[in-house]
Formats: structure tokens, C-alpha cells, sequence
């Protein structure tokens, strides 16, 4: 929402129900403005306008230019929250509620770019879906901090710890996640939790979380803390994740994971009390609920702030009360992970994750043995103890004292310092790339305040170089004129006024993911599941490649 209008107006028209009374001037507009004004300057309320074709904008913009005079009726002390929407509000109340909150969201922008004194452009180009400017300000932080800690680690040839990951995680923006309603207890209805990695798309394929990509380190800080204590038993053959779900600040109710493998590895940071995980080993979701099965007096409690813990998400879980702050990492495999081709597998592997082997998924497997089953257990009139234990837990050695503390507010305030240093600006190498990966707009401020629009290409190398440049016509009015960079002679000619276009003339440079590649592997298993096999097999595949594969249950992450 674009700041058209005053702070006033928006406090006025927000505050409007669908029976306030308002009355139209004379119509003053012209073309298709002056069409559609025709079809609603009869209305009597905001409600009779927007069912005459006005649209919500409209609103604003007419009663701004005074075109609405306000008469009287129901009005409100303070504009609706569009996080206590009841079933008795009408369409206006819920037109108005969305406008409120895009405004809230629109000036926020501005308040944390005056905070950080960038310009506002900086931290909303380029945000991956869902993201708030103040949650991409805060990853960014967070992947800053993470820099760091991976150069100290290579300097003192040290391991990642706790606090390192204590850290970044608090320095990280999370996302108010209003799906994973498997895990929220009565009364919650959204908690802080981020999945990076792999996850399955709602057509079968499987694909990286933008978190991961636009944040590589951040996600590398976190996957070493694995891979670097990794227990020994696993050494031959590794515990491999497709996935890490990241948690802050909540205790998850009794659930199953959903879609995935099983085999997790999980551990708590923080500075907390409580927040024990209940583990219910022998839970075999083919019998039953989970709430059905999993008696309190069934579980196992295990300290995992302390140990590092191997369980399968399958079986029931949940997390006890805590007091202070808590996060949990819990590295997973989604159900799907072998459909992922080997662009997939190598962005996954550019960000620090460890994709998982057959012989390593095997392995863990075996070690957590099967569910024996409550119903089966409590039918038994000798209960047979099973000589493979429902889980593995390896005690963690305590961070020894000395070095940078990362997770400490000098360092979190260095952090913040690198990020405006760097917001938005790549730094240019001396990159000779001719094949690119990924493009990003920036913006810088000219000596007289006009503003400069470069446009960086990140080769496969991982260095940028400026493709794009385009200055503002004068200060503060919005037009930019755009041309390719002077020695940047790749791609064909581009001068125009409109980004959509430079981001169109950057994506001719950057080749298209095979989308083909996972297609194929969908359309072989559905092959290997009808026992498909010579001439009757090659005739499935010629069918299904001409038809839509059936749609998959959209993978829910697992965690606690």
C-alpha cells in the first residue's frame, strides 16, 4: 500500500462500519474513473458503494479529495484488528480490517528503515514471500552473525557450539506460523517456527525453502552444530536431513510428526527451566489417535538441552512447560526427499545441509528398532522387553569458557552494524562469470539525492557483478531510467523506465531450473507402484506425461 495518503484520512475511513452515513459530490472524475464513480456516487454507505463496484481504495482517495462528505451513522473509537475477526462482521469490516493492517505493515516499513537510516527500498526489494521488513532486517542480522561465527570457526579450527546457535537464532526473525496447528496447545493459534531445507510442494514435487537460499550461512551455522557432534556409532555411515525445523519460545502439544521419514535428531538451546521432551517410543500410529494411545504414564522425559537425542517423529511427542528461552533444532528427512534432483541436492549442500544416504537412513532406522504398540503391549500377558531401545541419547559436553561469546549483545550489535553496511550492496569482485544463479536490486543515494537503482548478477561463483543502473529523473520522484552498466556486455540490449522489465532482461540470463527432472522421478514411482515394467510400463509413462500427476498431501514438518 503506497503512503497516497494522509495519516488522517486512513484514522477516518478505517474507523467507518457498513452503516455509516455518507453522501457523494457531484461527479468530478474523468475516464474510467468517471465510469465507475457513475455506478456508486448514489450509495448512502460504505457498504452500498463497495457493492456498486467502488473499490476499497476508492474510499480513501474520494474522501481525501473531499468527494465524501460524512452525515452521520455508526462509527468506531478505533479501527478494527484484523486478528479478532468474529463470524458478526460484515464484508466492510473485513475490507477495512485488511486495509488496516497493510497500512500498519506499510509504515512499519518506514519506521525500520529510519531506524537502521537506509532507505526504505533496501529492506522490501527482493523479500521472499511472508517476509515483514522487520523480519528480513532481522535474518539478515542473523546471517551477518552467522559470517562471523563460521570465520572464527576456521580461524581456531574449533567446532560450532551453543552459543554459537543461541546466537543467531536470537538475532533471527521467525515467522508467525499459523499451520502447524498439529502442535499448538488449546488457546495458541500461531508460534514461532521456520522450516529450512526441503519440503514438498502440493504437485508431488519437492523443492528449497527460501529461507534457506536467501540465508546460506545462517542455515551452515546450524547444520554444522550438527554434523560437528555427530555421535560415533553414525560416523560410518552418517545421519543425513533433508530438513531442519527451527523453534522459538513454545511448547508443542502431544502430536506425530506428518510425511516424513521418522529418524530426528533433536536438541534444546537457551537459558531455560522445564521444556523437557516426553517421548512415547512404543506408539505405532497404525492403531490409533495419538491422543487415544499415548497415556501420560506411557513416556519417556528426557533433558535434550543437555544431550543430543535420536527419536522418531512418527511416534508421539510433546515438550513440557518451561520458563526463559528456549529454541530447538530437529533435523529431519520429509517423506519425499529422493525425489530431489541434483540442482536441488546441490543448493541443499550450498547451505550446509547433509543430504541423507540410503545406508545412513537404514542405519538410523535399525537403531530406534519398531513401535511395539500400546494396544499390543496391553493385550500381552507377559510384556517382552525389546532389545533395541525407541531411542538414542549422547550427553553433550559443555562449552568451555573463553573465545567470543556470539550469542552476547556487543556481538549481536556488530552484527547489526554489518548488515547496514552491506544492506542491499554486494560486494563487487572481481567476478568474470558468465553464467548467473540469482539477481538483487539495490539502491544508493546521489550527492545531489537522487537515487541510483543497480541491479548485481550473482554468478555461479558466488561473486556479483553490476549489470543494471538506473538513476532517478530527479529527487524524490519515483522515475528511474534504466541501462546496462558500462563493461557489462552479456545479454541483449535493455533501456527502459520499469524494473518489472530489468528483472524480466535479468531472468533471460539466468537459465530455468529442469523442472522436468522431478516430474520424471514422480511419474517413475507412480510406474514402480502399478508394477509397471517393459512395454506395459513405457505405455504408463507416455499416459501420465500428458496428464497432471495427482496431487500429494502437502508435507507437515515435525518438531518440538
Amino acid at each position: 500500500m503506497p503512503t497516497t495518503y494522509k495519516p488522517s484520512t486512513y484514522k477516518e475511513v478505517l474507523c467507518w462500519t457498513a452503516d455509516t452515513k455518507i453522501k457523494y459530490r457531484t461527479n468530478p472524475k474523468s475516464g474510467k474513473s468517471k465510469i465507475r464513480y457513475a455506478g456508486y456516487e448514489k450509495a448512502r454507505t460504505p457498504a452500498q458503494a463497495m457493492e456498486l463496484g467502488s473499490f476499497s481504495g476508492d474510499l480513501f482517495f474520494d474522501f481525501e479529495h473531499g468527494h465524501i462528505e460524512v452525515l452521520g451513522g455508526t462509527r468506531r473509537r478505533t479501527p478494527l484488528n484484523p486478528d479478532e475477526e468474529t463470524e458478526k462482521w460484515t464484508k466492510t469490516d473485513r475490507m477495512l480490517a485488511r486495509m488496516h493492517r497493510a497500512w500498519k505493515h506499510w509504515m512499519k516499513t518506514f519506521e525500520v528503515a529510519k531506524d537502521l537510516g537506509v532507505d526504505r527500498r533496501q529492506i522490501t526489494c527482493d523479500k521472499a514471500g511472508g517476509e515483514s521488513p522487520e523480519m528480513k532486517t532481522n535474518r539478515l542480522i542473523a546471517n551477518e552473525l552467522a559470517k562471523m561465527i563460521l570465520a572464527d570457526a576456521l580461524k581456531c579450527k574449533r567446532k560450532i557450539n551453543d552459543q554459537d546457535v543461541v546466537g543467531v537464532l536470537r538475532a533471527w526473525g521467525f515467522k508467525e506460523n499459523k499451520n502447524r496447528s498439529n502442535v499448538m496447545k488449546e488457546g495458541v493459534t500461531t508460534v514461532h517456527s521456520d522450516t529450512l531445507g526441503l519440503v514438498a510442494s502440493y504437485d508431488g514435487a519437492v523443492l528449497v525453502t527460501a529461507a534457506t537460499t536467501d540465508y546460506p550461512e545462517f542455515s551452515q551455522v546450524l547444520c554444522r552444530r550438527l554434523s560437528d557432534h555427530m555421535p560415533q556409532e553414525l560416523s560410518k555411515h552418517r545421519f543425513g536431513w533433508s530438513s531442519i525445523n527451527v523453534n522459538a519460545n513454545y511448547a508443542g502439544a502431544l502430536h506425530r510428526d506428518a510425511n516424513n521419514e521418522g529418524p530426528s535428531f533433536i536438541k534444546a538451546f537457551g537459558d531455560f527451566k522445564g521444556g523437557q521432551l516426553n517421548y512415547w517410543g512404543d506408539d505405532n500410529k497404525n492403531e490409533g489417535t495419538v491422543d487415544a494411545l499415548c497415556r501420560p504414564e506411557d513416556c519417556t522425559t528426557m533433558d535434550i538441552s543437555k544431550s543430543l537425542l535420536l527419536f522418531d517423529g512418527n511416534r508421539g511427542h510433546s515438550v513440557e512447560s518451561f520458563k526463559g528461552e528456549r529454541f530447538s533444532l530437529v533435523y529431519f528427512c520429509t517423506g519425499q526427499y529422493e525425489k530431489a534432483n541434483q540442482k536441488v541436492r546441490s543448493e541443499l549442500q550450498r547451505c550446509g545441509i547433509s543430504f541423507p544416504t540410503k545406508e545412513g537412513m537404514n542405519l538410523s532406522k535399525t537403531l530406534l528398532g519398531k513401535p511395539r504398540g500400546y494396544k499390543a503391549l496391553a493385550k500381552s500377558a507377559k510384556v517382552v522387553a525389546s532389545s533395541t531401545p525407541a531411542a538414542r541419547i549422547w550427553p553433550q559436553a559443555l562449552v568451555k569458557r573463553g573465545g567470543i561469546d556470539f550469542s552476547s549483545k556487543d556481538m549481536q550489535k556488530k552484527a547489526r552494524a554489518a548488515m547496514i553496511a552491506h544492506l542491499g550492496t554486494p560486494t563487487e569482485s572481481k567476478c568474470t562469470d558468465t553464467k548467473f544463479v540469482s539477481y538483487k536490486v539495490s539502491y544508493q543515494t546521489l550527492p545531489d539525492k537522487r537515487r541510483r537503482c543497480v541491479v548485481y548478477l550473482r554468478g555461479s561463483s558466488g561473486g556479483h557483478r553490476l549489470a543494471v543502473v538506473g538513476d532517478e529523473d530527479c529527487a524524490g520522484s519515483g522515475h528511474y531510467a534504466y541501462e546496462k552498466a558500462k563493461g557489462f556486455t552479456l545479454g541483449p540490449a535493455l533501456e527502459t523506465q520499469r524494473i518489472t522489465e530489468v528483472r524480466a532482461w535479468c531472468c533471460k540470463l539466468i537459465p530455468k531450473p529442469d523442472a522436468n527432472a522431478n516430474k520424471k522421478l514422480v511419474l517413475r514411482s507412480y510406474a514402480n507402484k502399478a508394477g509397471a515394467d517393459g512395454k506395459e510400463g513405457r505405455a504408463f509413462l507416455k499416459r501420465k506425461a500428458t496428464s497432471k500427476p495427482p496431487p500429494t498431501k502437502k508435507a507437515r514438518r515435525g518438531g518440538a
